[in-house]
């Protein structure tokens, strides 16, 4: 045990990383002989998808903190060329104990700890691009789905639970999804637009973004975007990230997919998606406080240019509050 604390330890090292990337293949052979499973046996993973700012990562650090879910931590991530390596070394670590964080910055939580859930895009770009995020069925190769598919299901095998992932370009990635898991199940959040887009400006500000550049998720047509305002832009990435999503849920059973607003964001809630997982409640594990939007706190002259924004676009109208 010694051994394997050391190794995490000095997983933040920028150099022993590199070291890691040379070894990978041999970690693969030990993965290959460790982590086998038959597949009738093993719980399907989870994905939560959705626009970014619309409460997916506190309901991923919700459902990971409290409920017997598999998921990648920053412990684990920083193995994403071994997931599986990666996360047998959380698990030796932290065994069962919840995170117990409820913090991120514009989902990141690599500032908060060790076992703090990940959404270690770094796993997913080892097949995929990462100048856009929408692959289509033609893009989905015979090796990319039997990798991928070896890499979760030996996991969710090891750990005997689901696996719930939460990294928002999944949900333009729906096409590869349903080819390497047919039974996965998939949860859509949505948020009023007004909300989403207000949050997305100030992510911007924040972060620097100049107009004209893109932020976060790439819708299929992000190019046909970017000369568009910043707050138009924004309004557009809402709305072609969830018609996209839309569109790719007709792909998954009505069973497999539970779709909700961040409104209804409550522990009974949390509960209800738990026995939809068929997974139970996980010792001392706590379930955060949600908060909910208020329309008063918008003056009317933002509110006035966020909707002259969100008016270019059909909308649904139940996605406002």
């Amino acid at each position: 045990m010694a051994v394997i604390l050391n190794l995490i330890k000095k997983a933040t090292s920028a150099g022993f990383r590199k070291i890691l990337a040379l070894l990978s293949p041999l970690i693969r052979i030990w993965e290959d002989s460790k982590f086998l499973f038959k597949e009738e046996s093993v719980s399907p993973p989870v994905f939560i998808v959705g626009a970014p700012r619309t409460g997916s990562t506190i309901i991923y650090q919700a459902l990971t903190n409290a409920y017997q879910l598999g998921f990648i931590d920053n412990t684990a991530c920083t193995w994403h060329r071994n997931l599986r390596f990666g996360l047998w070394l959380s698990q030796k670590k932290y065994g069962d104990q919840p995170h117990n964080n409820f913090k991120a910055e514009h989902g990141s939580t690599r500032k908060f700890g060790g076992h703090a859930p990940s959404e270690c895009g770094q796993f997913w770009y080892r097949w995929l691009p990462k100048d856009r995020h929408f692959i289509d069925h033609h893009e989905v190769t015979s090796k990319m789905v039997t990798e991928i598919r070896k890499e979760v299901l030996g996991v969710s095998a090891y750990l005997k639970q689901p696996l719930l992932f939460k990294n928002l370009n999944a949900g333009q990635r729906l096409r590869l999804i349903r080819k390497a898991f047919p039974s996965a199940k998939i949860i859509f959040i949505r948020r009023d637009p007004r909300f989403v887009i207000r949050s997305i400006l100030k992510a911007r500000e924040k972060t620097g973004v100049e107009p004209g550049d893109w932020w976060s998720i790439m819708p299929p047509n992000v190019k046909d975007l970017l000369s568009l305002s910043e707050c138009e832009m924004s309004a557009a990435q809402v709305y072609y990230v969830e018609k996209q999503i839309q569109q790719d849920l007709a792909l998954f059973p009505d069973n497999r997919v539970w779709q909700l607003h961040n409104q209804e964001l409550s522990e009974s809630l949390m509960d209800e998606l738990a026995r939809w997982m068929s997974v139970e409640r996980r010792k001392n594990g706590e379930l955060p406080a949600f908060m909910k939007d208020d329309l008063s706190t918008i003056d009317l002259a933002e509110k006035d240019s966020l909707e002259k924004a969100i008016n270019r676009y059909p909308f649904d109208k139940d996605a406002f509050i």
